[in-house]
């Protein structure tokens, strides 16, 4: 097949143009970065190189700023379009960036889809498209819904967006949970999320090391609640199974069947950092912290709704497409959540 995809030297892209490379599938990556498109070069074989077309584009600009004569190249040869990129930030002074790229970016490349004849649109979104909702479906959340933060909210109007081409094209929704590291290597490119948590822990234990006392730290963060976690070749999986066994106007569920409780995922983190001198405790503890805690715990303030929530997601769909794949569907343990810690150390270090 010939795939085009967007936000292909990301982190989730850059996999996804791995595996269909592998397949001899030859991909046409949207690129506004050239410097990033030369690391995604370096994890591709000498011999699929041939397989990766360059087409100068960006998000922001109609017709995604691609060429006349790329646009002549691309109309009757792209079969399915990968659509994956996004702006990723729960700043709400940076609303209108948020919307112009998740929303209208989609939109843009929607047309796109359409203006090149393409037969396929895949979208990925993000399974927190629901609001303050605790049970998603794989179905279109509502657009008035109460919404944690802007990214979310815009990510919900870019589906509806998608799901009205259907008369167009064959849509189809990939809805990943919190993406982390893969799972065998626990090789990760990403600061976001878990990496967020890992990074504030892993300086509470060199600020430890430099102290005479030893201090006990306390992070706010729900014991019992679970976390989604979702390494990235999973939702790799979810992707190329939606290229070959995915059907149309169908949203899929990349999310954790049986997700870790956030005591499950510390208790990683203590054992792969080697530092016991951190706890996790509940928010109704916060007026208990001390000042210096208080600090330290206000980088993960942005996590506050992830981590304080516990979500059931309907998989009905994915667990179908998986199937029909022949695909094994996700197991966390806490040996792969260990690979994850030592993965972000090996990058740290």
């Amino acid at each position: 097949m010939n795939i085009l995809i967007t936000g292909a030297t990301g982190f989730l892209g850059t996999q996804l143009v791995q595996t269909l490379t592998n397949e001899q599938h030859h991909v046409y990556l949207l690129v506004r970065n050239r410097q990033k498109l030369d690391a995604l070069y370096k994890t591709l074989p000498s011999d699929k190189h041939d397989l990766v077309h360059v087409v100068e584009g960006n998000l922001l600009d109609d017709q995604l700023g691609v060429s006349q004569d790329d646009l002549h190249v691309l109309t009757d040869t792209i079969d399915v379009m990968y659509h994956t990129a996004a702006y990723l930030s729960f700043d709400e002074d940076e609303r209108d960036r948020v919307f112009d790229i998740n929303l209208e970016g989609t939109k843009r490349a929607l047309n796109v889809a359409k203006l090149i004849n393409a037969q396929t649109f895949i979208h990925v979104s993000t399974a927190y498209t629901l609001g303050e909702a605790t049970t998603g479906y794989e179905t279109l959340h509502p657009t008035d819904a109460n919404f944690v933060n802007t990214y979310e909210e815009s990510k919900c109007y870019a589906e509806h967006a998608v799901m009205n081409e259907q008369d167009k094209l064959n849509v189809m929704i990939v809805r990943p949970a919190i993406i982390i590291g893969d799972s065998e290597t626990g090789e990760a490119d990403t600061t976001f999320g878990l990496y967020g948590i890992l990074r504030t822990v892993y300086l509470l234990k060199k600020r430890a090391a430099r102290r005479a006392d030893s201090p006990v730290y306390r992070l706010l963060i729900e014991q019992d609640t679970v976390s989604n976690l979702v390494p990235v070749n999973f939702v790799i999986n979810v992707l190329h199974a939606a290229l070959h066994h995915g059907q149309p106007g169908t949203i899929y569920h990349a999310t954790n069947p049986n997700p870790p409780t956030n005591g499950e995922i510390f208790a990683a983190i203590r054992e792969g950092l080697d530092f016991n001198q951190v706890n996790i405790v509940s928010y109704d503890e916060q007026e208990n912290l001390t000042d210096e805690e208080l600090r330290l715990n206000q980088p993960l303030e942005v996590f506050k709704q992830y981590l304080n929530r516990s979500i059931l997601f309907d998989r009905t769909n994915v667990t179908s497409l998986l199937k029909a794949a022949n695909k094994v569907d996700l197991t966390m343990d806490h040996a792969m959540l260990l690979r994850i810690v030592h993965g972000f150390l090996n990058e740290t270090s």
